[in-house]
């Protein structure tokens, strides 16, 4: 049996935490929340597993193949077999190096398959990655030490991409103009409009910045087929703030994709 055609997407970050303190940030329950899934459980060491979710019907678990404490971590995730019969695994792997006072993490996701049936898990995993790698770091650089608290939501949607982004943008969920042709910084409306720093945009696909007037905190805005996900994490807010923001992101979601 032929091997299975396979590519892989890689990113690294520069940390600003000893290496001691980032493979504390991937490989425990408490770490892995503050910067990527809502809940997060850890059994530690190969041959041990990690659980992970973002919310009911989007969660979990996956064996630990590769655990060097300080070095390297990583899961094999299963997605049964392909039309020949090859079974379709795909690793995650996280490589640690320790260079002058800060520390690289490299990320590496491999054997996605090649074909274009792959392409749009491909993008939206490229996505999700290129966000998730920026707030591990940002959450040692911005908020060392301090607990995540989440507004969040994830919810269907019958229109198309460009429909998606095109309501999301004049609800100003996702930054509707081009920074990079006006003097005017984007906003994002919430509760309230805030300044938003673009972290990383692809019309159609996803929205990605940090909201400095609310403490620094991460807004993050995923299209995925058929469902859309709003994840804003917060650092220095307390649980009232959140609660409100919450509220109000619920109720901009529902009015921004309400049908009719």
């Amino acid at each position: 049996m032929t091997e299975r055609p396979t590519r892989s997407i890689e990113i690294e970050k520069e940390v600003d935490a000893t290496p001691d303190d980032v493979w504390e940030a991937i490989t425990t329950d408490e770490g892995l929340r503050r910067w990527f899934p809502l809940d997060a459980k850890v059994e530690a060491g190969e041959g041990g597993s990690v659980w992970l979710s973002w919310g009911p019907g989007c969660e979990g678990e996956a064996p630990i193949h590769l655990w060097e404490p300080g070095r390297r971590f990583g899961w094999t995730e299963s997605y049964g077999d392909d039309a020949e019969g090859r079974p379709i695994r795909v690793a995650v792997d996280f490589h640690i190096e320790g260079r002058e006072g800060t520390t690289v993490v490299r990320l590496v996701q491999s054997g996605l398959g090649a074909d274009a049936d792959w392409d749009e898990m491909y993008d939206a995993l490229v996505d999700g990655w290129t966000y998730f790698m920026f707030n591990l770091a940002h959450c040692f650089r911005k908020h060392p030490g301090r607990a995540r608290r989440m507004a969040w939501a994830r919810v269907p949607t019958t229109l198309d991409r460009q429909g998606t982004w095109d309501r999301l943008a004049a609800a100003g969920l996702v930054s509707g103009q081009d920074d990079t042709t006006t003097d005017a910084p984007p906003t994002v409306n919430l509760d309230e409009p805030h300044q938003a720093r673009i972290v990383s945009v692809r019309p159609g696909h996803h929205f990605a910045a940090v909201l400095p007037h609310l403490e620094d905190s991460v807004f993050f805005v995923e299209i995925e087929g058929k469902n859309v996900g709003f994840w804003l994490s917060t650092y220095a807010l307390g649980a009232p703030d959140v609660e409100a923001l919450q509220a109000s992101l619920d109720q901009r979601v529902e009015a921004a994709l309400a049908t009719g």
